[in-house]
Protein backbone atom coordinates (compact mmCIF):
# COMPACT_ATOMS: atom_id res chain seq x y z
CA UNK A 1 0.00 0.00 0.00
CA UNK A 2 1.81 2.88 -1.09
CA UNK A 3 0.29 6.98 -0.92
CA UNK A 4 1.84 9.99 -2.63
CA UNK A 5 3.24 12.09 0.13
CA UNK A 6 1.59 15.49 -0.55
CA UNK A 7 -1.99 13.46 -0.50
CA UNK A 8 -1.07 12.20 2.69
CA UNK A 9 -0.39 15.90 3.84
CA UNK A 10 -3.40 17.06 2.55
CA UNK A 11 -5.19 14.46 4.29
CA UNK A 12 -3.81 15.54 7.23
CA UNK A 13 -4.45 19.05 6.80
CA UNK A 14 -7.90 18.64 6.39
CA UNK A 15 -8.39 16.60 9.69
CA UNK A 16 -6.38 19.35 11.47
CA UNK A 17 -8.91 22.34 10.47
CA UNK A 18 -11.63 20.50 11.91
CA UNK A 19 -9.85 20.20 15.15
CA UNK A 20 -10.14 24.12 16.55
CA UNK A 21 -7.30 23.38 19.46
CA UNK A 22 -4.83 22.96 16.65
CA UNK A 23 -3.00 25.97 15.33
CA UNK A 24 -0.39 25.54 12.46
CA UNK A 25 1.70 28.41 11.57
CA UNK A 26 3.62 27.80 8.39
CA UNK A 27 7.67 29.53 7.94
CA UNK A 28 8.23 30.03 11.24
CA UNK A 29 11.91 29.33 12.22
CA UNK A 30 13.43 27.85 15.57
CA UNK A 31 16.11 30.12 16.91
CA UNK A 32 16.85 28.89 20.12
CA UNK A 33 15.78 25.93 22.59
CA UNK A 34 16.07 26.09 26.48
CA UNK A 35 14.74 24.84 29.69
CA UNK A 36 13.32 26.89 31.53
CA UNK A 37 11.13 26.84 35.17
CA UNK A 38 7.66 26.12 33.11
CA UNK A 39 9.28 23.19 30.61
CA UNK A 40 10.98 24.34 27.21
CA UNK A 41 11.37 28.34 26.17
CA UNK A 42 12.20 28.52 22.53
CA UNK A 43 12.73 32.03 20.16
CA UNK A 44 11.09 31.54 16.80
CA UNK A 45 11.29 33.99 13.75
CA UNK A 46 8.20 33.85 11.86
CA UNK A 47 8.23 36.69 8.85
CA UNK A 48 10.95 38.63 10.42
CA UNK A 49 9.39 38.75 13.93
CA UNK A 50 10.90 37.00 16.46
CA UNK A 51 8.71 35.27 19.64
CA UNK A 52 9.40 33.78 22.78
CA UNK A 53 7.52 30.72 23.28
CA UNK A 54 7.07 28.06 25.76
CA UNK A 55 5.70 24.51 26.21
CA UNK A 56 6.13 21.78 28.29
CA UNK A 57 6.84 19.36 25.51
CA UNK A 58 8.87 20.37 21.89
CA UNK A 59 8.47 18.08 19.61
CA UNK A 60 11.80 17.99 17.20
CA UNK A 61 9.94 16.75 13.88
CA UNK A 62 12.12 18.24 11.32
CA UNK A 63 13.70 15.96 9.43
CA UNK A 64 17.11 14.71 8.72
CA UNK A 65 18.70 18.19 8.77
CA UNK A 66 16.94 18.70 12.52
CA UNK A 67 17.42 22.72 13.44
CA UNK A 68 15.96 21.26 16.95
CA UNK A 69 18.85 18.55 17.37
CA UNK A 70 21.43 21.26 15.96
CA UNK A 71 20.44 23.58 18.62
CA UNK A 72 20.66 21.11 21.67
CA UNK A 73 24.28 19.40 19.75
CA UNK A 74 25.78 22.66 20.79
CA UNK A 75 25.44 22.52 24.21
CA UNK A 76 25.10 18.50 24.73
CA UNK A 77 27.60 15.64 23.29
CA UNK A 78 24.66 13.45 22.88
CA UNK A 79 23.39 15.29 19.89
CA UNK A 80 25.25 14.72 16.95
CA UNK A 81 24.80 15.86 13.35
CA UNK A 82 24.21 13.68 10.43
CA UNK A 83 26.36 11.64 8.61
CA UNK A 84 26.26 11.01 4.54
CA UNK A 85 26.05 7.69 3.59
CA UNK A 86 27.48 7.71 0.45
CA UNK A 87 24.36 7.02 -1.09
CA UNK A 88 22.14 9.40 -3.59
CA UNK A 89 18.70 8.78 -4.49
CA UNK A 90 17.24 10.02 -7.90
CA UNK A 91 13.60 10.92 -7.95
CA UNK A 92 11.49 11.46 -10.16
CA UNK A 93 7.40 11.65 -10.65
CA UNK A 94 5.83 10.87 -14.46
CA UNK A 95 2.48 11.39 -15.42
CA UNK A 96 0.88 7.51 -16.44
CA UNK A 97 -0.13 8.91 -19.81
CA UNK A 98 3.01 10.20 -20.56
CA UNK A 99 5.82 8.77 -22.77
CA UNK A 100 7.80 7.78 -19.34
CA UNK A 101 4.47 6.27 -17.85
CA UNK A 102 4.22 4.02 -21.01
CA UNK A 103 7.80 3.27 -20.98
CA UNK A 104 7.08 2.20 -17.34
CA UNK A 105 4.15 0.39 -18.17
CA UNK A 106 5.86 -2.02 -20.70
CA UNK A 107 8.09 -3.39 -18.11
CA UNK A 108 7.04 -2.45 -14.65
CA UNK A 109 3.28 -3.54 -12.69
CA UNK A 110 0.64 -0.65 -12.64
CA UNK A 111 -0.75 -1.57 -9.91
CA UNK A 112 1.73 -2.47 -7.25
CA UNK A 113 5.53 -1.48 -6.32
CA UNK A 114 8.38 -2.94 -8.91
CA UNK A 115 11.86 -3.16 -7.94
CA UNK A 116 14.39 -3.55 -10.67
CA UNK A 117 17.46 -4.34 -9.10
CA UNK A 118 21.06 -4.67 -10.83
CA UNK A 119 24.34 -4.59 -9.16
CA UNK A 120 25.39 -1.35 -7.50
CA UNK A 121 21.86 0.15 -8.45
CA UNK A 122 18.49 -0.45 -8.03
CA UNK A 123 15.09 1.11 -8.91
CA UNK A 124 11.99 1.25 -7.36
CA UNK A 125 8.59 2.24 -9.08
CA UNK A 126 5.22 2.19 -8.11
CA UNK A 127 1.52 4.06 -8.47
CA UNK A 128 0.27 7.42 -6.96
CA UNK A 129 -2.69 9.69 -7.50
CA UNK A 130 -5.02 6.54 -7.98
CA UNK A 131 -2.82 5.67 -10.24
CA UNK A 132 -2.32 8.85 -12.52
CA UNK A 133 1.37 9.26 -11.96
CA UNK A 134 3.95 6.95 -11.06
CA UNK A 135 6.92 7.66 -8.63
CA UNK A 136 10.22 6.12 -9.35
CA UNK A 137 13.68 6.00 -7.25
CA UNK A 138 16.41 5.45 -8.32
CA UNK A 139 19.55 4.76 -6.02
CA UNK A 140 23.66 4.68 -6.49
CA UNK A 141 26.62 5.37 -4.91
CA UNK A 142 27.80 9.02 -5.22
CA UNK A 143 29.48 12.20 -3.57
CA UNK A 144 28.18 14.48 -1.20
CA UNK A 145 26.20 17.13 -3.14
CA UNK A 146 24.74 19.38 -0.54
CA UNK A 147 23.43 20.29 3.16
CA UNK A 148 19.77 19.68 1.59
CA UNK A 149 16.57 18.43 0.87
CA UNK A 150 17.71 18.01 -2.85
CA UNK A 151 20.86 19.09 -4.48
CA UNK A 152 22.13 19.49 -8.26
CA UNK A 153 24.14 15.92 -9.28
CA UNK A 154 25.82 15.06 -12.42
CA UNK A 155 23.58 12.35 -13.90
CA UNK A 156 26.37 11.42 -15.90
CA UNK A 157 26.72 8.83 -12.10
CA UNK A 158 22.87 7.90 -12.94
CA UNK A 159 23.65 6.82 -16.99
CA UNK A 160 26.72 5.22 -15.55
CA UNK A 161 25.55 2.86 -12.84
CA UNK A 162 23.02 1.64 -15.29
CA UNK A 163 25.60 0.60 -17.81
CA UNK A 164 24.84 -3.38 -18.71
CA UNK A 165 20.83 -3.30 -17.23
CA UNK A 166 17.85 -3.99 -19.42
CA UNK A 167 17.51 -1.57 -22.60
CA UNK A 168 13.98 -1.00 -21.52
CA UNK A 169 14.98 0.31 -18.03
CA UNK A 170 17.44 2.48 -20.04
CA UNK A 171 14.73 4.11 -21.84
CA UNK A 172 12.54 4.22 -19.10
CA UNK A 173 15.30 6.33 -17.37
CA UNK A 174 16.07 8.34 -20.18
CA UNK A 175 12.02 9.42 -20.71
CA UNK A 176 11.97 10.09 -17.03
CA UNK A 177 14.22 13.35 -17.03
CA UNK A 178 15.41 15.44 -15.09
CA UNK A 179 15.98 13.70 -12.30
CA UNK A 180 16.27 15.41 -8.73
CA UNK A 181 19.20 14.07 -6.81
CA UNK A 182 18.54 13.46 -2.94
CA UNK A 183 21.66 13.11 -1.09
CA UNK A 184 21.15 10.33 1.75
CA UNK A 185 22.11 11.03 4.99
CA UNK A 186 21.77 8.93 8.39
CA UNK A 187 21.67 10.03 11.97
CA UNK A 188 22.68 7.48 14.55
CA UNK A 189 21.81 9.40 17.86
CA UNK A 190 22.30 8.61 21.50
CA UNK A 191 19.24 10.58 23.08
CA UNK A 192 15.96 11.21 21.31
CA UNK A 193 14.45 13.09 24.41
CA UNK A 194 15.71 15.22 26.98
CA UNK A 195 14.46 15.29 30.55
CA UNK A 196 13.51 18.83 30.61
CA UNK A 197 10.82 18.22 28.10
CA UNK A 198 12.60 17.76 24.13
CA UNK A 199 11.58 14.83 22.01
CA UNK A 200 13.20 14.03 18.56
CA UNK A 201 10.92 11.97 16.40
CA UNK A 202 11.09 10.57 12.75
CA UNK A 203 14.61 11.38 11.06
CA UNK A 204 15.49 14.06 13.43
CA UNK A 205 16.02 11.12 15.70
CA UNK A 206 17.00 8.26 13.29
CA UNK A 207 17.00 9.10 9.91
CA UNK A 208 18.25 5.48 8.04
CA UNK A 209 18.83 4.45 4.64
CA UNK A 210 15.60 4.19 2.41
CA UNK A 211 16.01 0.62 1.60
CA UNK A 212 13.42 -0.85 3.06
CA UNK A 213 10.65 2.34 2.57
CA UNK A 214 10.24 3.22 6.37
CA UNK A 215 11.27 6.87 7.08
CA UNK A 216 8.00 8.41 7.27
CA UNK A 217 6.22 5.28 8.26
CA UNK A 218 8.97 5.13 11.42
CA UNK A 219 8.28 8.84 11.72
CA UNK A 220 4.21 8.47 12.19
CA UNK A 221 4.42 5.48 14.30
CA UNK A 222 6.99 7.56 16.54
CA UNK A 223 4.58 10.15 16.57
CA UNK A 224 1.29 7.86 17.94
CA UNK A 225 3.33 5.99 20.38
CA UNK A 226 4.56 9.37 21.72
CA UNK A 227 1.30 10.68 22.15
CA UNK A 228 0.41 7.34 23.61
CA UNK A 229 3.04 7.69 26.43
CA UNK A 230 2.47 11.47 27.16
CA UNK A 231 -0.93 10.76 27.52
CA UNK A 232 -0.68 7.88 30.03
CA UNK A 233 1.65 9.45 32.11
CA UNK A 234 0.79 13.63 31.91
CA UNK A 235 2.11 14.14 35.38
CA UNK A 236 5.56 12.63 34.90
CA UNK A 237 6.72 13.90 31.49
CA UNK A 238 9.98 13.39 31.72
CA UNK A 239 9.29 9.39 32.75
CA UNK A 240 7.68 9.10 29.63
CA UNK A 241 9.70 10.68 27.16
CA UNK A 242 12.01 7.81 28.67
CA UNK A 243 10.04 5.21 28.71
CA UNK A 244 8.94 5.92 25.11
CA UNK A 245 12.57 5.98 24.19
CA UNK A 246 13.00 2.70 25.74
CA UNK A 247 9.90 1.09 23.86
CA UNK A 248 10.88 2.41 20.55
CA UNK A 249 14.27 1.97 19.93
CA UNK A 250 14.61 -1.86 19.65
CA UNK A 251 11.82 -1.67 16.54
CA UNK A 252 13.40 1.44 15.09
CA UNK A 253 16.85 -0.85 15.15
CA UNK A 254 15.21 -3.26 13.49
CA UNK A 255 13.98 -1.78 10.67
CA UNK A 256 17.15 -0.27 10.30
CA UNK A 257 18.70 -3.59 10.01
CA UNK A 258 16.44 -4.68 7.21
CA UNK A 259 17.01 -1.93 5.06
CA UNK A 260 20.87 -2.95 5.17
CA UNK A 261 19.62 -6.20 4.36
CA UNK A 262 17.65 -4.94 1.46
CA UNK A 263 20.68 -2.65 -0.06
CA UNK A 264 22.87 -5.85 0.10
CA UNK A 265 20.46 -8.59 -1.57
CA UNK A 266 19.59 -5.72 -4.00
CA UNK A 267 22.63 -4.50 -5.15
CA UNK A 268 24.27 -8.24 -5.18
CA UNK A 269 26.13 -9.34 -7.79
CA UNK A 270 28.04 -12.47 -8.95
CA UNK A 271 26.74 -15.77 -6.30
CA UNK A 272 25.30 -13.63 -3.96
CA UNK A 273 22.67 -12.42 -6.64
CA UNK A 274 22.68 -15.91 -8.04
CA UNK A 275 21.54 -16.97 -4.30
CA UNK A 276 19.46 -14.42 -3.91
CA UNK A 277 17.62 -15.32 -6.92
CA UNK A 278 17.10 -18.78 -6.00
CA UNK A 279 15.93 -17.57 -2.24
CA UNK A 280 12.96 -15.32 -4.06
CA UNK A 281 12.28 -18.11 -7.03
CA UNK A 282 11.82 -20.89 -4.59
CA UNK A 283 9.28 -18.81 -1.55
CA UNK A 284 5.82 -18.73 -2.39
CA UNK A 285 4.27 -14.95 -2.33
CA UNK A 286 2.14 -15.83 0.49
CA UNK A 287 5.65 -16.66 2.75
CA UNK A 288 7.96 -14.08 0.97
CA UNK A 289 4.33 -11.46 2.70
CA UNK A 290 4.43 -12.92 5.61
CA UNK A 291 8.60 -12.74 6.10
CA UNK A 292 7.77 -8.95 6.90
CA UNK A 293 4.46 -9.73 9.10
CA UNK A 294 6.29 -8.21 11.68
CA UNK A 295 6.85 -4.88 9.96
CA UNK A 296 4.15 -4.30 8.18
CA UNK A 297 1.26 -6.11 10.43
Amino acid sequence: LVAHRGDLQSALMARTAERPEFELVTGARVGSVASGPNGITATVEIAGTTIETEASLLVGADGVWSSVREKLARTEADFVRSRFSGELAWRATVAADSLAGQAFGMIGAPDCVTAFLYPGFHMVAYPVSRGTAFNLAAFTRGERIAEGWSGHADPASLVSAMRGTAPALVRLASEAAPWTAWPIHTVEQRRWTTPEGVALIGDAAHAMTPFAAQGAAMAIEDAATLAGFVATSPADLSGALAAWEQARRPRVAQVARRGAVNRLAWHAAGPVAMARNLFLAMRSPEKLAADLDWLYG
